[in-house]
């Protein structure tokens, strides 16, 4: 039982500010219909997204956010802003970069473009986890946490000392070298544009700080992210970094490629299930729904019988997947349930969505999880959450790099 968790309950000791960002990720993911974690596979999927794009979170939108937040705490870092009116300050300006940012118009990315100053959570909380992956900030505490060492000069760190008052570390600037804001920053309109000099830092960043993942391997060439639906469809740079000493990415790729591409199945039947039992159990009309999840089941069967080769060989390399996955957070149920999920839908997968040993598997892995949230289980939790939406493939954030990549394809060309 070592995932199992109370129905009425999720906590954590929020120590810094990646651990805050990790919780917050799962919970997000809960929501998303690409990654909904309805079978308790979330973890998975979120150890292959922190492997290819690492600091990326699915509620980042544009790649200056990871300059705008920097320019506004280190100002008020420097001036020594006390504890008391630390919080309050950061939050008024960034309401004021808000005020900024809004005539760029909606879609385009701007945080906090319809609620304002009313926003319950700001840039520097949804940037903050990426800020410390890149090593752009070098200190774990959250932003909340800043206001009780922004007194004390929390510009550079302290130098520690042995018990003779020698200095046995030298004093670290908590912040990389930013290139510096722009003259009129926060008091005029600004745009997401990265000049040159912006494009270059945040390039070095990630190449410095994440060498092995697939954004470093695209921040050089960020064009050739254009117009490629999933990570596993990029080649050159990743044939490139395959001739390199670095850790084979092209191995990570193929391992979370074959993971979407499978785990697609049972998020598909969990959904038909459900749909089922809806419509006997509570009387709801539920024929199209089951219409077009049986589509997409037949249409996932296909694709996994035209991959059947490839897919029957990873499978059967079970314990080269454990082993990526070592230290990411997924159980060993999950992995375990993951396993017979796996070799059933390679075994048979145009009879995979009917087979009662399936269904048995996916009703005790969500009993097993949620208790009496459980929707195929208990009928009050399937009437109160309802049916959950079509789920496609897995992309591991790639949208949101894509979206970045595209941001220095822009400074690239402009300079």
């Amino acid at each position: 039982m070592d995932d199992y968790a109370p129905a009425s309950s999720l906590g954590w000791l929020d120590f810094d500010a990646a651990a805050s960002e990790r919780v917050a990720e799962l919970l997000r993911a809960l929501e998303e219909s690409s990654t909904l974690d309805l079978l308790g596979l979330g973890s998975i999927w979120t150890g292959f997204a922190d492997m290819l794009n690492p600091g990326t979170s699915t509620v980042h939108t544009r790649l200056r956010y990871f300059l705008f937040v920097p320019w506004i705490v280190k100002r008020l870092e420097d001036e020594r802003v006390p504890p008391p009116d630390f919080a309050r300050k950061k939050r008024e300006d960034e309401a004021r970069l808000i005020d900024c940012l809004r005539p760029l118009g909606r879609n385009q990315g701007v945080i906090g473009y319809r609620a304002g100053s009313k926003l319950k959570r700001m840039p520097s909380d949804i940037y903050w986890g990426g800020l410390i992956a890149w090593g752009i900030r070098r200190d774990v505490r959250n932003p909340v946490g800043l206001a009780q060492h922004a007194a004390a000069g929390a510009a550079k760190r302290r130098v520690e000392r042995d018990d003779d008052g020698n200095a046995t570390t030298a004093a670290v600037s908590l912040w990389a070298d930013l290139p510096p804001s722009p003259d009129d920053f926060l008091k005029a309109d600004i745009s997401f544009a990265l000049t040159p000099r912006e494009a270059e830092f945040l390039v070095e960043r990630i190449q410095q700080s994440q060498p092995h993942s697939l954004l470093a391997a695209l921040a050089a060439t960020p064009e050739a992210a254009d117009g490629v639906d999933y990570p596993w469809d990029i080649v050159e740079p990743v044939a490139a970094e395959e001739q390199s000493d670095k850790r084979p990415l092209a191995g990570v790729l193929h391992h979370a490629r074959c993971f979407s591409e499978i785990s697609q199945g049972p998020r598909l039947v969990y959904r038909l299930l459900a749909a089922r039992q809806a419509g006997s159990g509570l009387g709801w009309d539920t024929e199209k729904i089951e219409a077009d999840t049986q589509e997409r089941l037949e249409q996932w069967s296909q694709m996994i019988a035209d991959r059947g080769d490839v897919l029957r060989s990873w499978v059967d390399d079970s314990n080269s997947f454990k082993a990526l996955m070592a230290g990411r957070g997924a159980s060993s149920s999950a992995l375990d349930f993951w396993g017979e999920m796996a070799r059933l839908s390679v075994e048979d997968p145009s009879g995979f969505a009917e087979k009662a040993e399936i269904h048995q598997l996916i009703r005790a892995r969500e009993l097993r999880l949620k208790s009496r949230r459980a929707r195929l289980t208990h009928q009050s939790a399937l009437e109160s959450s309802g049916i959950p939406p079509l789920g496609g493939q897995l992309d591991y954030r790639w949208s949101v790099t894509k979206r970045y990549l595209a941001d220095l394809a822009a400074a690239k060309q402009g300079s």
